[in-house]
């Protein structure tokens, strides 16, 4: 697995039992690294908080929210859109040994999806959490994926009368003659 862009880890061990509130705010370089990684022009600005509580004695409960700006290309005209992205999210972790692996049943010709039930933990990265990678993957969700600038819009181009297209010979055309000549 490559390096996260954006690193903030939090220990399992640095976490009081009423939780903790922790900032964060991404620096310069992780911004461009960022970019680079979802593939748009520019993060502008990512920063947040979170609360970091403990969670089945091992684990780590992670609630948080965050602001970005960021900048991407339209799709109709390619040119820069600006825009916000404001998320909030809760997500579990725990020592990957604890989590049960979830095996569905292979003779059930259907599933059950229960929307109310909680999210499966996620692993742990050694003894805690990278804050930053669990950001950085709820903005690339959260991103626009057809960003569009109000005005843009796909101009038809009129045809005139004489500009159809040249009719083009058929390439079967050389086979038919073959196959009346036989």
């Amino acid at each position: 697995m490559t390096r996260p862009e954006f690193r903030f880890f939090v220990s399992a061990s640095d976490v009081p039992p009423a939780g903790r509130e922790v900032a964060f705010e991404a620096d310069e370089g992780t911004l461009k690294d960022l970019a680079k990684r979802f593939g748009i022009p520019e993060v502008v600005s990512l920063s947040g908080i979170a609360k970091v509580r403990p969670y089945r004695k091992a684990g780590l409960t992670v609630e948080g929210r965050f602001k970005a700006e960021v900048v991407q290309s339209c799709v109709v005209s390619l040119e820069p859109v600006h825009q916000t992205v404001e998320e909030s999210f809760t997500q579990r972790y725990l020592p990957e040994h604890m989590i049960a692996p979830d095996v569905p049943e292979m003779n059930e010709r259907e599933a059950e999806v229960d929307l109310e039930a909680e999210d499966a933990p996620e692993p742990m990265t050694g003894n805690g959490v990278d804050l930053g990678e669990a950001v950085a993957e709820r903005l690339a969700l959260a991103l626009d994926p057809y960003p569009r600038k109000p005005d843009a819009a796909f101009l038809a181009t009129a045809e005139e009368p004489g500009d159809a297209p040249e009719s083009k010979p058929n390439p079967f055309a050389a086979l038919e003659k073959l196959k009346k000549n036989y």
